[in-house]
């Protein structure tokens, strides 16, 4: 009797042992979180053009003409440069999304568990919506019983946007709901780690700190003050997505 316990006790770890490990298993298998880190980091960066000064500007900021368009994704007057800035970032967070959502589906598809990401989708399709209708809602001309449509003035971020990275923010949102999905703890100190960042990009002059470090541009290189707002979130992003490829890699080939 005694053995036969202790037998079958045995078998129950041993049983225990392996569901942990399969367990483990098929969360590093669904986990591919790397992909959207990568993407939206590649996409940050290739937005750095719309951020250099114009030559005509002779290194000063300012708009140019006609003044930056969707102001939450664009930036206001006087601070952003591009006119096509806001539009940029309404393609390149849509498609984003898209490509990201596409993504899960193929990779539900190769190893045959889903990850839940149509949150993240509608998510950040919903953030990204808000940002191109409040601004012209809470300036509309509306009768009385609209009056309301004022008050989504409380709704705007004030210097969240006026760099024109707010954009930045919105993908923040995401990889929080991306991290809650993927119920990976990783992705979520990465989203607190990006959302540091794209808070310090949107209401700080990051290139202070590079002049600190004794970066002193002069010339040409003034029009390129700006810059650092711009790649330091979209370096975090990829720094992370190539750290996620390789942990996620080894997990998968050593399971």
């Amino acid at each position: 009797m005694g053995i036969d316990g202790s037998d079958s006790a045995s078998d129950r770890a041993d049983l225990v042992a392996d569901m942990k490990a399969l367990r483990r298993r098929a969360r590093a298998a669904r986990h591919a979180y790397w992909f959207p880190l990568v993407l939206f980091g590649v996409l940050t960066c290739a937005a750095a053009p719309f951020y250099i000064l114009p030559t005509s500007q002779g290194g000063g900021n300012g708009a140019t003409q006609g003044g930056p368009q969707l102001p939450m994704l664009g930036g206001v007057p006087g601070v952003t440069v591009h006119p096509y800035l806001g539009y940029y970032w309404v393609a390149a967070l849509l498609g984003g999304l898209l490509l990201t959502l596409l993504w899960y589906r193929r990779n539900a598809r190769r190893v045959g568990l889903q990850t839940p990401a149509r949150g993240y989708l509608v998510t950040g399709t919903a953030v990204t919506v808000l940002a191109l209708v409040i601004p012209p809602l809470s300036h509309v001309r509306s009768p009385g019983w609209l009056s309301w449509l004022h008050s989504l003035d409380v709704l705007w971020p004030g210097d969240l946007v006026i760099r024109g990275t707010f954009p930045f923010v919105i993908i923040a949102i995401g990889l929080w709901v991306l991290a809650w999905a993927e119920r990976s703890i990783a992705l979520a100190l990465i989203a607190a780690v990006y959302t540091a960042s794209a808070l310090v990009a949107s209401l700080y002059d990051v290139e202070n700190m590079l002049f600190r470090l004794g970066w002193n541009p002069s010339g040409s290189q003034v029009r390129l003050e700006s810059l650092p707002n711009v790649l330091l979130p979209g370096l975090v992003l990829l720094a992370a997505g190539a750290c996620a490829f390789a942990v996620q890699w080894r997990e998968r080939t050593t399971t």
